[in-house]
């Protein structure tokens, strides 16, 4: 027997190699499921949207009044129209209150001109929902696009021509 003998084993770069390389794994894999979690949360708020756009509907019909929605920074907020007092009554109980999101979202709502329905009435337009649902079941046509500020994503996008329920679907990514 001549020279060294040489035993099994791996060398210390060998093992801090493959420590590497399995901590790059690790981080990629944590950063795509965060990715994916935020994509759920919006489709799940977008879902939950909708819902509560033809749950309001519901509640319009079944009481035979006027309900609508009003869409700004801090979301959707619903109300009931009062024949009496002739004014719009803010809906806060569940499943009608404001629902926020967890980061930054713009929330643009697109919907089709009315002003025959108004008259030539003096009433303050600023006091009207953006979205009427009328007692009959009908509602005032309209596109809410919901899109995120904090990473690009496709935006989601609910509608409806006025006759039909909340659709749901995935638009184009902003540009």
């Amino acid at each position: 027997m001549s020279g060294a003998r040489r035993t099994a084993g791996f060398t210390l770069i060998e093992i801090l190699v493959v420590v590497l390389v399995v901590s790059i794994l690790m981080g990629v894999v944590v950063a795509s499921f965060t990715g994916a979690d935020r994509e759920q949360a919006l489709r799940g708020y977008a879902e939950r949207l909708a819902l509560r756009i033809e749950m309001a509907r519901d509640k319009s019909l079944q009481a035979n009044r006027e309900w609508g929605f009003y869409v700004d920074e801090n979301g959707v907020r619903f109300a009931e129209f009062d024949e009496i007092n002739a004014e719009w009554i803010p809906r806060g109980e569940r499943p009608f209150s404001a629902e926020s999101f967890d980061s930054e979202l713009e929330i643009e709502v697109d919907v089709e001109d009315f002003d025959f329905l108004l008259g030539e009435a003096d009433e303050d337009e600023d006091d009207l929902p953006d979205v009427v649902l009328f007692s009959s079941g009908e509602t005032t046509p309209f596109t809410i696009t919901l899109d995120p500020v904090d990473w690009e994503t496709r935006p989601w996008h609910l509608s409806s021509d006025g006759f039909t329920r909340t659709e749901l679907t995935r638009g184009e990514a902003a540009l």
